[in-house]
């Protein structure tokens, strides 16, 4: 499924219908019932290579925010350093949040 949004045809854009209906699709995919993590455990299983590279990648980015708030705590890197670095990492691990919500939802959502 390609999210309804994105697509290139800007009369389907500015329908309210079309886009209810997707926002409906995309509500429904991220629900808590049984289908949707039904549907879930279906993207993963169906992507596993994929899903085990995002999650090595979210886990060394959040080894590199540990790590760097570490380093300010002991002080050898400046604010302004950390500031930098943090925004830097917290961006990239917004990037692979959007990955995974893509393959839960099975669309090219982007940020």
């Amino acid at each position: 499924m390609v999210n309804r949004l994105s697509n290139n045809d800007p009369e389907k854009d500015k329908d309210p219908d079309a886009i209810r209906k997707s926002l409906n699709d995309i509500v429904q995919k991220l629900g808590q019932d049984s289908e949707a993590s039904r549907s879930w455990g279906d993207s993963i299983h169906g992507n596993r290579e994929e899903w085990e590279k995002l999650k090595k990648q979210i886990h060394d980015r959040q080894k590199a925010l540990k790590a760097l708030v570490v380093e300010k705590k002991a002080g050898t890197i400046g604010p302004d350093e950390f500031d930098s670095a943090f925004r830097k990492i917290q961006d990239e691990l917004t990037e692979l949040e959007f990955e995974v919500y893509n393959m839960r939802l099975g669309t090219k959502i982007q940020a």
